[in-house]
């Protein structure tokens, strides 16, 4: 019990780090939360200081999350703990007591996560990145992709399983006015698929 413990508060800890702020006050020399959508996420990084910054912002949060989980599995060498580890870097992330709570919505730290711990967690992540093409929204497609996964962990052990839901659940509250937005017909289109063949110069 103690070690699931020290393994969600290891995991506050690190997703205490929030990239975005750092990338802001470092590289951009700006406080990312007074821009955009102001949450400090890779998504309003990118889209308001650019493909760079978003970039960095991921990377960042998959790095943090990474080192938490290689952190507690070398003390304590538990499969498990990833999943409570995972919860606590979720935890820090979204509710960061060095920023006042105010922190992102842990899609890319959730990614890590589930990937960490389960191969299916890739399965899961194609099907969430088919839909956000399909559906042209950042919203939905991270929402069924944690709760699919969680779904499934239940389906194998109640334990990992109602960690990830409560994982699910953060991300739904922190969600909670881009899933209202959706639902009343006002949510933000991101047509990824333009993107793509614009880049790839399919699209002149």
């Amino acid at each position: 019990m103690l070690s699931k413990f020290l393994a969600v508060i290891i995991g506050y800890l690190f997703g205490n780090f929030i990239s975005a702020m750092f990338v802001g006050k470092y590289y951009l020399h700006k406080d990312p939360t007074k821009y955009g959508s102001g949450n400090p996420g890779t998504a309003n990084m990118g889209a308001v200081f650019g493909k760079k910054a978003g970039i960095l912002t991921c990377i960042g949060d998959l790095l943090k999350t990474l080192l938490a989980i290689c952190l507690v599995y070398a003390i304590y060498h538990q499969h498990l703990l990833t999943a409570y580890t995972g919860l606590g870097v979720v935890l820090g992330h979204c509710f960061p007591v060095f920023n006042h709570f105010k922190g992102g919505k842990a899609v890319a730290v959730t990614a890590m996560v589930t990937v960490l711990y389960d191969w299916a967690g890739l399965i899961t992540l194609l099907i969430a990145l088919v839909l956000t093409a399909i559906m042209q929204n950042l919203t939905i497609p991270p929402l069924v992709f944690m709760l699919s996964f969680s779904i499934y962990q239940l389906t194998k052990s109640l334990e990992p399983g109602l960690a990830f839901l409560i994982m699910t659940a953060v991300m739904a509250f922190k969600f909670r006015y881009d899933i209202r937005d959706f639902f009343t017909g006002h949510g933000k289109r991101v047509d990824i698929l333009y993107t793509i063949k614009k880049k790839l110069g399919i699209l002149k």
